[in-house]
């Protein structure tokens, strides 16, 4: 199975929450270990990093999974010193990991490069910036900045869902050409 189709079969876990009651029968951190093992299975730089990173966030993800379970608050409680820092250093983790997704896949498909991903990336520091500093904005503009971050995203999020959809086409097709090749 190649690298880019098991990234978008470990995305579509953590884009889709479907729950049967309280519990969700496609958990976030079952999608970020079949990323970590698609990282594995490539041996081009950065690729073991990406591992790493998924394999902390499946981690991470999977306290928070049993932590929203036993109590009402948040896993990153926001008058906790400790839990702020923690949640600053997962989110620079995860734009970590979607940048080694961006290199891995740009050294396994060598196509014309393109600006997405520099944006992608700029747009998660961004997103970053603003949930650590941005409670201390007014309501109102924490209010609107919300809101037209989420429609962004949502556009961002389906536009990387087709970039590797697309990728994963041109890398199953050089697969064949490699083995129609060495037959």
């Amino acid at each position: 199975m190649n690298f880019h189709k098991l990234v978008l079969i470990g995305l579509l876990f953590q884009f889709l929450d479907i729950n049967i009651g309280v519990v969700d029968i496609m958990p976030d951190f079952v999608g970020l270990i079949i990323i970590a093992y698609a990282f594995s299975k490539i041996k081009v730089p950065y690729a073991a990093l990406g591992m790493y990173c998924s394999v902390l966030l499946s981690i991470s993800s999977f306290i928070e999974m049993f932590q929203e379970k036993t109590q009402t608050s948040s896993f990153y409680e926001v008058g906790d010193l400790w839990m702020q820092i923690l949640f600053i250093v997962i989110g620079l983790v995860d734009i970590l990991y979607l940048a080694c997704i961006f290199y891995v896949s740009n050294k396994i498909v060598k196509i014309e490069s393109s600006v997405f991903p520099t944006l992608f990336i700029s747009a998660q520091i961004l997103v970053q910036l603003f949930t650590s500093f941005g409670m201390h904005l007014p309501f109102d503009v924490l209010e609107g900045v919300t809101i037209s971050m989420l429609i962004l995203f949502f556009f961002f999020y389906m536009y990387f869902v087709v970039f590797l959809w697309k990728r994963k086409n041109i890398e199953k097709k050089m697969y064949e050409e490699m083995q129609a090749e060495s037959h």
